[in-house]
């Protein structure tokens, strides 16, 4: 059951809005949930564009067709390019 049975209305912009819109967008939020998190004081974390995780994989193709030394030093960095993107350690 949901438990957010209030609203708050707030004027913005045309240009405000679609900032905030793509904001939201970027960390893969709803506007509702974007706004909700900045006004109770978190900071949402950016969300990459699948587009870069299909180049990591189409390295790690590539990985596979070098000899093993070369694939396995390019399976090391786009493993870690990976982590520091969605926040790995």
């Amino acid at each position: 059951m949901r438990k957010r049975s209030v609203g708050i209305n707030v004027r913005v912009s045309v240009t405000e809005k679609r900032k905030m819109t793509l904001m939201a967008k970027r960390c893969g939020l709803s506007l509702s949930e974007y706004l909700r998190q900045r006004a109770l004081g978190y900071e949402p974390g950016g969300h990459p564009p699948k587009e870069v995780f299909d180049v990591l994989d189409k390295l790690d193709e590539i990985a596979e067709n070098c000899s093993a030394r070369d694939g396995a030093a390019i399976n090391a960095q786009t493993d870690r390019l990976r982590d520091l993107l969605i926040g790995g350690n």
